[in-house]
């Protein structure tokens, strides 16, 4: 009976539904010029914008572009999370 119940819920090719809400909030770690972060990507937008401004009132050049680049590679996930949340916008109208 037990090694019916698992087969069940176990079938090969079965995939789980994605929710794009799990995306937005999903927690990223991250090792970068300001040290480990961890947050939601937005976060780690607004963490390193403000570590980028640190450094430039510190005249410390490298480490604002460090911190900008950084910034700019979370802001293209963000970019990324609302594009595939767009298209499954426009399939799901598009199926109804």
């Amino acid at each position: 009976m037990n090694q019916q119940r698992h087969q069940q819920y176990f079938r090969t090719g079965q995939r789980r539904p994605s929710n794009i809400g799990s995306l937005v909030n999903r927690i990223f770690e991250s090792s970068g010029p300001a040290g480990k972060l961890r947050g939601r990507a937005q976060d780690l937008v607004t963490t390193y914008l403000y570590h980028a401004r640190e450094a430039a009132a510190r005249n410390d050049g490298v480490a604002m572009e460090a911190c900008l680049q950084y910034a700019e590679h979370y802001r293209r996930i963000m970019n990324g999370i609302r594009e595939e949340s767009e298209e499954r916008h426009r399939q799901a109208a598009r199926d109804i």
